[in-house]
């Protein structure tokens, strides 16, 4: 677990986690066009807070990616109703955003998961460079589910790592007013690299 780590093995951890946020960051941008920062990362495996999603009877879209390769793990994009709606007004043609067609659908879910592509990406592509590992992300899946049923998705999700490290980070918009939490499970071997490269 990341709280293992000594001082100068939480430094690298940290580092390589921020560089990798920030790439992601920097993809965010470019998709929403529109200023993102980086409000929160915890290192904890704390339930994530309904309220955030308008309540447990609140939907909310899910796009999960599993890490291939050298090093496992799965990474969570989360957005509630209300930021995916805002998503679709800022990003797509009024035409497509506001059509409730089958069609209309399928490329707003396809756009959801090509941000969280591009944001997956850009993490992954920076871990595998700063550990030295070859790591790749699979093709993204997109749920969606009650706020209700999300917490027991993500552990049960994650149950096959023996150890995991879970840290979350919250990328807050200025200008659309969104805060998708983003959260990554990892292997121990993701422990193990890090105390190797101090």
């Amino acid at each position: 677990m990341i709280e293992n780590l000594n001082e100068s093995e939480m430094k690298v951890a940290t580092k390589l986690i921020f560089d990798g946020l920030s790439m992601a960051k920097a993809s965010m941008e470019m998709i929403l066009q529109s200023p993102i920062s980086i409000e929160q990362v915890d290192y904890v495996s704390a339930d994530l807070d309904m309220d955030r999603f308008g309540g447990p009877d609140q939907e909310v879209h899910l796009i999960k990616t599993e890490l291939m390769g050298e090093l496992k793990g799965t990474s969570h994009l989360i957005f509630s109703e209300k930021e995916v709606a805002k998503l679709y007004e800022a990003c797509l043609p009024e035409s497509v955003a506001k059509d409730d067609s089958k069609e209309s659908t399928i490329m707003k879910l396809g756009f959801l998961t090509e941000i969280d592509n591009m944001v997956s990406a850009a993490v992954i592509t920076e871990f595998s460079n700063s550990l030295d590992m070859e790591i790749y992300g699979d093709v993204p899946s997109l749920k969606v589910m009650k706020a209700t049923d999300l917490n027991d998705f993500i552990v049960k999700d994650s149950s096959e790592f023996e150890s995991i490290i879970h840290f979350k980070a919250v990328f807050k918009g200025k200008e659309l007013d969104i805060c998708p939490d983003f959260i990554w499970v990892f292997h121990n071997k993701f422990v193990d690299r890090i105390k190797d490269l101090v």
